[in-house]
């Protein structure tokens, strides 16, 4: 055997020990995440920790996924696929209104979408005829901590709308609801604290998604609660956008 064939066969099968080496190892951290967070279960369990190939999960570790799934935070990649996967697979839960097409969302999406990033007086003027609702003319720049402050002092639905805005521009600081498909969480490593972060985040996004969808239903109910959100927005008129943090409108 020559020398190049030799170190090509080495270093195939350096390769296939550190894989198998590496399944090895999460295999025994997911079960023994599954000992930890449901001991009782654990014990009680008649599941098979066997598995077929590297590639995929054993019985017993399948059936702890399903209580995070069911109990802590959404884990469909893994469970419709059974494929091993090293990492902690995050499903954005935001809103994909980026990668939707304009104009087959509903008269309220557009007038949030077009209140953030701002159209011209021909759509502008379309999305009333949509929502049959005549609006005030649109301050262009908004001081976004003025806004939420003014929110405070307010009672009702409209207090929502920072949580609104933060939804469409991913910035509610929430993981689950911030990333994309494009942006998506490769790190997110089998450990205790990955999970409980997870968990607690995941919780805090549901909050969060309920009082965007009642903010969203309030509009839809009445477009005359479009007129409350516009004039609101004015009162936070920026007139120094290159300072503050702004939203731009036109």
């Amino acid at each position: 055997m020559d020398k190049t064939k030799f170190e090509w066969l080495a270093a195939r099968t350096t390769d296939k020990v550190v894989e198998y080496l590496e399944a090895i190892q999460q295999r025994a951290t997911v079960l023994q995440l599954y000992q930890y967070y449901y001991p009782d279960e654990y014990q009680q369990s008649k599941a098979s920790v066997k598995v077929t190939s590297l590639e995929t999960y054993s019985e017993k570790e399948l059936e702890f996924l399903t209580l995070l799934d069911e109990q802590f935070f959404p884990l469909p990649l893994l469970l419709a696929e059974s494929e091993r996967i090293s990492y902690i697979p995050v499903e954005p839960l935001g809103t994909s209104w980026y990668y939707d097409n304009f104009e087959e969302l509903g008269a309220t999406e557009k007038f949030l979408m077009s209140l953030i990033h701002g159209l011209d007086g021909d759509s502008w003027n379309d999305i009333e005829g949509e929502l049959e609702q005549d609006l005030p003319p649109v301050a262009s720049y908004v001081n976004y901590q003025k806004l939420s402050q003014e929110c405070k002092k307010l009672r009702g639905t409209i207090t929502h709308l920072p949580i609104a805005l933060d939804m469409l521009t991913q910035s509610t600081g929430n993981l689950w609801l911030d990333i994309s498909y494009e942006n998506d969480i490769v790190d997110a490593h089998w450990t205790v604290e990955v999970i409980d972060t997870l968990r607690e985040a995941y919780t805090e996004a549901q909050t969060i998604m309920q009082k965007y969808r009642e903010f969203i239903e309030w509009l839809d109910r009445d477009s005359a609660n479009c007129i409350k959100v516009v004039r609101l927005w004015n009162r936070c008129k920026e007139t120094n956008p290159e300072i503050h943090n702004h939203y731009l409108v036109a």
